[in-house]
């Protein structure tokens, strides 16, 4: 079982309280679009999956034949399938906020709606830059900086409008995630507005692609090749409308929820 859904967490899957054996539709998502992408991953590449949760990606890779995926989060929500299963997943920082794994180790590295959770955000992209081999890739997944819909606490422009009375005039409409049902107006907004200053962290576009090519990473947004990957027959018209409009794909991920790919240069 989880622990209090307002707690600071890294986790993807940080409003998940389900056991989750495995997530074979995200595993194709990520696999779709390296494909797209023409990146090969071979059977026996070392794979992260930064802020693995329950640890349902991790499985979905294993499940197809990538033994060598492990998942790491800061806090034990590893739903296990079998006991032996443990070292597949690290637990927590190393002493001076490294990440428990050796230089150049990982081809790929992987997270899904994590990188609005990390504060100190530049000492994360150099760990998961040194922990990248030369020429290794990765693909986050995490929320536009000015989302219509906070999708942590459902309130409309949540993530720009962060103060406690615009939480209180949503709660007082009626808004409210998962876990505040039942919960008054003003107890809604507390949480959200102390959620919001513990955990959340929104960073423009532009800020990103100058930390990524400082710190060493070759970077693309990779909204086109998700339009075109996508499962949904609307989803990838809309993807070839943004051949001719490109301003759909700069929409979705100022808006809803960017995709990058980050490739380490090689020395």
């Amino acid at each position: 079982m989880r622990a209090d859904p307002d707690c600071g967490s890294i986790s993807k899957s940080e409003n998940t309280q389900t056991p989750m054996p495995t997530n074979a539709k995200s595993l194709q998502r990520f696999l779709g679009l390296l494909n797209c992408l023409e990146c090969t991953l071979a059977s026996d590449a070392r794979i992260l999956d930064f802020g693995c949760g329950a640890g349902a990606t991790v499985y979905a890779f294993h499940d197809r034949g990538f033994a060598n995926a492990v998942g790491f989060d800061i806090k034990d929500y590893v739903e296990l399938r079998a006991p032996e299963h443990r070292d597949r997943f690290r637990i927590g920082f190393e002493q001076g906020g490294l990440l428990p794994f050796a230089s150049e180790t990982f081809d790929l590295v992987i997270s899904e709606e994590v990188f609005e959770h990390v504060h100190d955000q530049v000492p994360m992209w150099r760990e998961l830059h040194r922990i990248m081999k030369p020429g290794g890739v990765a693909i986050h997944v995490f929320p536009g900086p000015y989302c219509l819909i906070e999708p942590h606490n459902y309130v409309p422009f949540g993530g720009v409008v962060a103060q406690y009375w615009w939480y209180k005039l949503w709660a007082i409409l009626g808004v409210r995630n998962e876990f505040q049902k039942g919960l008054s107006a003003i107890e809604t907004a507390r949480r959200n507005t102390f959620r919001f200053v513990e955990n959340l962290n929104y960073i423009n576009n532009s800020c990103y692609e100058v930390v990524w090519g400082n710190l060493g990473f070759d970077w693309k947004w990779i909204g086109q090749e998700s339009f075109d990957t996508n499962s949904r027959r609307l989803v990838r018209w809309a993807g070839r409308l943004n051949r001719v409009f490109p301003v759909i794909c700069w929409t979705v991920r100022t808006f809803v929820t960017r995709r990058v790919l980050l490739k380490r240069k090689l020395k």
